[in-house]
């Protein structure tokens, strides 16, 4: 038989009933709960620090246990305090030979159901899988009613704790980790195992580290010495070798660490507190330098720490050096990552350990007596300003006065974490958040995909309250999850692999559920708390077209982390290559954004190269110089700016050496990288037989950078020109670049009438208008006109002519239709003073050289494979700068398609190349490699012999926003195909009685919207209308009220835009709305009336010979599922009622909704 051990979800609540009543009646469920309680395994899984169950073969569950960092059991909690249950274990049971029993090392067996016939075997495994996903935990304790006792299988792990009296109501039971995870036998490694060892090594398995240089094992076991050691590990049943390590200590070793690596914050290593000279020149350190472990003992790695350190009983410190793309090894749990120095390019990381923290910790309230340790620790640590270690030293005394007021919302609280001495080696300050502040939270942030606020598996379905006067009690949905605010956080370096049990320990004292950790733009991050907490992504908002929406949750520009009791159990990945980012375009930032967004990882090498840094979100721009595709809210863009989880070099690249992998930029900095991915924009680059003649004269200029707009500005601010009437900014290209740049001009203080757009393209037709609808064409045109602006379309530029002093003062256009006869073709004197070019884009120069200099193979754009992967495997492209290999079939420009969704993709296929499992799905071995040289000019041609892997597919909408002159505005958005059935829609228009406010929804032939575009002087929700696009246009109804408006008349009179405005289309901005709408979809297409309806069209088609169901078939079809009473139809409105019910406390009180609760049966 075998047993496999998961975590377990909410879904397998009903197989854990089922388990309870294995024997088929009654009496077995009332047996467990007699032991147990009263179970809510929902809230047991939500609540509870690690839940989990055990599957046989089929997958149907054996098993079920429950572990808490307190005894929380409905009847243990009667009787035993959870904040202080040392303090009662300690005074009623004999703890003596629990050597060093900690709250924070041990763990309590809350609940176990195990099946009769797997009994044994599941508590087996369970406990393992406990044991190896909490390695820090030592001891597992389990309280029963003395009445009751303990009972199999419990009975062959546990043992009893001796009582100190006999009037006790609980008896406590323990189990120790080596009891269910053995310490293997680790020894001095004999010559004589060489013979044993030899094979072992041959197989290449579990070997961690790459052997040193003439790495001699014979010589190595013979020659141990205080500098050299060896260890061996043996299996504690059969004896057999299963494990070697080899260390050596000395000082060439620790200088070469402290020389090149980060080391400042641990002394480079020095001894602690020591006063005796002689030691100052002694090793404080000593390095694994081979490690082979069999991977089935994998998760016992540890054992070999303490004894490695025995071998050297005066260093404080171990260290190990590994490659930094080095997949997380058990070994290195408690190690922390200690990065190299700016400039130096060593391919290896060094990962260190201290002896200190291999002792467990205590953490309690902070007291006055803490105050010596703590100011110390803080005035000399170096990683926080003065600033911010001063406040925290005058915030701890106001803490401490509230300690022995209990935990109260609003007020400050300090804790303490203490060595094994009761040394001061940490604190943080903490504040209880009332359920108002946990709702607003929850209002702001993606909170409620990763926490559950509905632990006890009942939601309030009870019916809304709508009345003007009615209460508003949403906040009190949030009371289920009690959090507590980390203000403050300092722990010493030794001691951060301890970080989670300290946040563990906090939330036990203070009883709450979750931690929450909030930072401004002005706050000071600690890193190494970060490390260990969950990024909470912002959460979009519904925006309301009132100017003061009386329901509007507050928007706070914070960046919010958090954990849960919960999730402090759960692994993270921590992954330490280092990634190079070439430039902040948008699907740069987006594939950032995506390796900062996921929970169970953590990149710690981010690195982005940019000319001009991050740049700003368009909503704090002065001047909007580009458009705007709406890619983050202000609150989401946030995430690139605190925290300092990516570290930004300001420059451009300019060389870089696949050999030894840096680059080299344009400012001096050298950079190593492990995975070099270039993300670069194209920019506006002027012609090569312009820029030889014009670029270095006055009043020429593209929009390449930041440093061309500085120059634009200086130069309107310094010429003179503009005073003459004559003198005009001519602005070429011909997209919708040059209106943000003729607003741009305007905001600054041009005048508009000294604007002149030309424009070498005919955008005259639906296909090329430049706002994707000629009539929005028409009327920017007329409004340019109004203000003085002149516009020139289908002209190209003939020549430029400057003054004595090398000033612009004309341009010469012509137009195309004349320019095939130069002897016909009529020239046209524009009298400028500036020209701005922003019509064809290039790649950056210096990029190009750098990339043609290392053989990256380019042809206008870098070739990438369909993994986006160059001619060098480590490198990759992305965005406007790459394209894919002609090899794998025709393909769109990247530009066409959402640039967050291209970012995601790309994110997610470096994580496989890196990797994480999670990602690996789709890598086979034939990807390992990267697009070969020859490749991009054979695969053009030559037939291959292995079928090309598919291209990704990006179907997600594309957005853009137009900030247009005297304040009118552009927005639409259109889903990723729409170029292929635009002449397929149905376009519904409407403007208000000047002809403003003009909106258009197009309709596709499927019933979808596949594009909503709007232009006028009022400023709109753009964020709830590109929501839509995608969606059917049955859930607004749209064509109806379009066609029911005509009221005889000949043209429709709905106003779409104040339509899609009325209160009652909000949940469908919502957030969450989307997923809710598959999820929908999916049961739908599952469902038995749906499935039969299939059959009948299916029939229906085939015996009438059809390719397609008319208008008319297709109605009376579809009513069969839709009329009242259908199942079909009452899945949608329970799905529907449910949903919003789900959600109300984020929802404006305009929805009622009815009681559901006897409708809706709890899963608990």
């Amino acid at each position: 038989m075998e047993v496999a051990v998961r975590r377990a979800l909410q879904s397998d609540i009903p197989s854990i009933r089922e388990l309870m009543a294995e024997s088929g009646t009654t009496t077995s469920t009332y047996m467990w709960e007699k032991k147990f309680g009263a179970l809510n395994f929902s809230m047991l899984m939500e609540t509870s620090f690690l839940s989990v169950v055990a599957e046989d073969e089929e997958g149907k569950v054996v098993g079920f246990a429950s572990c808490d960092d307190s005894p929380s059991s409905t009847q243990a909690s009667e009787v035993i305090p959870l904040d202080t249950w040392e303090e009662w274990l300690g005074a009623n049971f004999d703890t003596s030979k629990l050597d060093n029993l900690r709250p924070s090392n041990t763990l309590w067996l809350t609940v176990l159901i195990t099946s009769q016939a797997y009994s044994s075997l599941a508590l087996s495994n369970i406990m393992k899988i406990i044991a190896t996903t909490v390695p820090t935990v030592s001891y597992y304790l389990f309280a029963v009613s003395t009445s009751h006792g303990i009972f199999p299988p419990l009975t062959t792990t546990f043992q009893r704790i001796p009582p100190k009296g006999t009037d006790s109501q609980m008896s406590v039971f323990s189990c120790m980790k080596t009891d269910v995870l053995p310490n293997l036998i680790i020894r001095k490694g004999l010559v004589e195992d060489f013979d044993d060892l030899m094979p072992l090594l041959q197989k290449g398995d579990g070997v961690l580290t790459t052997p040193p240089e003439e790495f001699f094992l014979d010589e190595t076991l013979e020659n141990q010495n205080e500098f050299q050691s060896v260890l061996v590990a043996e299996d504690p049943e059969t004896r057999q070798i299963i494990g070697l390590v080899c260390m050596s200590g000395g000082m060439d070793k620790q200088n070469y660490v402290t020389k090149n690596y980060n080391t400042d914050v641990y002394q480079k290593l020095r001894h602690a507190n020591d006063t005796d000279p002689s030691r100052a020149a002694a090793p404080n350190s000593f390095q694994i330098t081979f490690f082979y472990l069999n991977p089935d003992y994998e998760n016992r790695a540890d054992s070999f720490i303490e004894p490695a350190f025995a071998e050297f009983p005066t260093c404080e410190y171990c260290f190990i050096s590994l490659p930094h793309t080095t997949t997380e090894h058990s070994l290195l749990h408690d190690f922390s990552y200690i990065p190299l120095k700016q400039g130096l390019t060593l391919p290896n990381g060094v990962w260190l350990l201290s002896r200190r923290c291999l002792s467990p910790t205590v953490v309690r309230p902070t007291s006055e007596d803490d105050y010596a340790e703590l100011d110390a620790i803080l005035e000399s640590q170096t990683e926080l300003s003065l600033e911010c270690s001063r406040k925290m030293t005058d915030l701890l005394r106001e803490a401490v006065g509230h300690q022995t007021s209990g935990y109260k919302d609003g007020l400050l609280y300090s804790f303490t974490l203490l060595d094994d001495t009761g040394k001061a080696v940490g604190t943080t300050l903490i504040r209880v958040l009332a359920c108002e502040e946990v709702h607003s939270l929850r209002g702001n942030f993606e909170l409620d995909s990763i926490v559950n606020f509905v632990p006890n598996g009942c939601p309030d379905y009870s019916g809304t309250d709508i009345n003007i006067d009615a209460p508003d009690n949403r906040a009190q949905l949030s009371a289920t999850m009690p959090a507590l605010l980390i203000t403050q956080f300092y722990v010493l370096p030794s001691y951060r692999n301890r970080i989670r049990t300290f946040i563990r320990e906090v939330l036990r004292q203070t009883q709450m559920q979750l931690a929450f950790y909030c930072l401004s733009l002005v706050d000071e991050a600690s890193q190494p708390l970060l490390a260990e907490l969950i990024l909470a992504m912002p959460r979009r908002i519904i925006e309301h077209s009132e100017e003061h929406p009386p329901d509007a949750e507050d928007e706070e520009l914070l960046c919010l982390h958090f954990i849960s009791k919960k999730q402090l159990s759960d692994d993270v990945t921590k992954i330490y290559a280092r990634l190079v980012v070439i430039g902040a375009s948008t699907t740069g930032l987006a594939a950032v954004y995506e390796w900062l967004k996921i929970p169970f990882l953590h990149i710690a090498n981010i690195v982005m190269v940019s000319r001009d840094g991050i740049p700003d979100h368009p909503s704090v721009e002065t001047e909007n110089w580009s458009v705007d595709t709406l890619t983050w809210l202000e609150r989401e863009y946030m995430l690139f700016r605190i925290g300092g989880k990516v570290r930004i070099i300001e420059g451009t690249i300019i060389d870089f050496e696949r050999t030894e992998k840096y680059i080299v930029t344009d400012n001096g900095f050298i950079e190593p990288y492990d995975h070099l991915i270039i993300t670069a924009g194209r920019q506006y680059s002027i012609p090569k037989e312009l820029t030889s003649k014009h670029l270095t004269k006055n009043g020429m200029f593209e929009l390449s950078n930041s440093s061309q707009i500085h120059k634009i500005k200086q130069h309107i601010r310094e010429s003179e020109a503009y005073e003459d009437e004559l003198s005009n900014a001519i602005i070429y290209g011909s997209g919708k670049k040059v209106y943000t740049v003729a607003t741009s001009l305007t905001q600054i203080g041009l005048s508009p009438s000294r604007l002149v757009i030309v424009s070498p393209e005919d955008t005259s037709n639906e296909e090329d208008a430049i706002f994707d609808d000629p009539l929005v064409d028409i009327k920017v045109d007329k409004l340019m006109e109004s203000l003085g602006a002149k516009t020139y379309k289908n002209y190209v530029l003939d020549r430029m002519d400057y003054d004595e002093d090398q000033n612009l003062s004309s341009v010469y256009i012509s137009s195309k239709t004349d320019s095939r006869d130069d002897q016909k073709k009529k020239v046209a004197e524009i009298p400028a003073t500036m020209f701005i070019y922003c019509h064809e884009k290039d790649i950056d120069s210096q990029i190009l050289s750098a990339l043609n200099k290392r053989s990256i193979v380019f042809d206008g754009r870098v070739i990438v494979k369909y993994n986006y992967r160059t001619t060098d495997p480590q490198i990759y492209a992305v965005g406007p700068i790459a394209m894919f290999s002609g090899r794998f079939g025709p393909s769109e420009e990247f530009e066409s398609f959402n640039p967050l969704e291209v970012g995601r993709k790309f994110a997610q296929a470096v994580l496989g190349f890196i990797g994480v499992e999670e990602f690996q799905e789709e890598i086979d071995d034939n990807d390992q490699a990267g697009l070969e040289p020859e490749d991009a000019v054979a695969a053009e041609s030559e037939p291959q012999n292995i079928l090309p892997k598919p291209l990704p597919v990006y179907t997600e909408r594309v957005s853009c926003r137009v900030q247009l002159p005297n304040h009118f505005h552009f927005f639409r958005c259109h889903t990723a195909n729409y170029s292929e059935v635009a002449g397929r829609c149905r376009h519904l228009t409407s403007s208000n009685a000047r002809g403003d406010n003009y909106m258009r929804v197009s309709i596709g032939s499927n019933k979808y919207i596949e594009a909503i575009s709007y232009f006028g002087s009022e400023e709109v929700e753009v964020h709830n209308l590109q929501t839509l696009v995608g969606l059917p246009e049955s859930l607004l109804n749209i064509v109806y009220a379009y066609e029911h408006s005509r009221n005889g008349r000949d043209q429709p009179t709905l106003d779409l835009l104040k339509y899609l405005r009325g209160k009652w289309t909000y949940a469908l901005y919502y957030s969450n709305f989307p997923t809710f709408f598959e999820d929908v979809r999916e049961k739908l297409a599952n469902h038995d009336e749906t499935k039969r309806l299939r059959n009948v069209i299916m029939e229906y088609v085939e015996k009438n010979g059809l390719e397609e169901i008319d208008e008319a078939s297709r109605r009376t079809l579809i009513e069969s599922v839709s009329v009242d009473g259908s199942e079909t139809r009452k899945l949608i409105e329970e799905e529907m009622i449910k949903f919003l019910h789900h959600n109300k406390q984020h929802f404006p009180t305009i929805y009622y909704l009815p009681d559901m609760n006897k409708f809706v049966p709890p899963v608990y």
